[in-house]
């Protein structure tokens, strides 16, 4: 079992790092740790298996609590383009009027846009970023 629980160790660790420090599963890699312990010390593998989930369970529930309280303060940074929300946006040309494609400047940046109702705006007319599809603004006229 030790491979067994070298690999829950090894996983458990990086789906950690792959969450940016979201905390989701490092309780496991603890238990993992206290398991190759156990198992090293000629445990059975049936009480390997018990001390694995009785560790992970016992960490979850003594660490959780403080840890939401530290993270409660943090919030989410909006992305550059998040900031574009609710601002105005001047249409600066028509790409395709089948599909109701425009291109908009907002905040000096160039982007695709389509109106939320999906009819076409006119050259120089000024629209309101609604929300952000992919790489579209999506738009209402102002």
């Amino acid at each position: 079992m030790l491979g067994v629980w070298l690999a829950v160790i090894v996983v458990a660790c990086a789906f950690e790092i792959a969450t940016q420090v979201q905390l989701v599963s490092i309780w496991a890699a603890v238990g993992g740790i206290v398991a190759l312990i156990v198992d090293l010390c000629g445990a059975e593998t049936w009480i390997q298996v018990i001390v694995f989930f009785a560790v992970t369970f016992l960490t979850l529930a003594i660490t959780r609590p403080f840890v939401r309280k530290l993270t409660k303060g943090i919030e989410n940074t909006p992305l550059n383009a998040d900031m574009n929300i609710g601002k105005t946006g001047l249409v600066t040309k028509i790409v395709d009027e089948s599909t109701g494609v425009f291109r908009v400047s907002v905040s000096g940046a160039d982007w695709s846009a389509i109106m939320s109702d999906f009819k076409v705006p006119k050259v120089g007319s000024s629209v309101r970023v609604e929300r952000i599809e992919g790489v579209k603004l999506i738009v209402t006229p102002v």
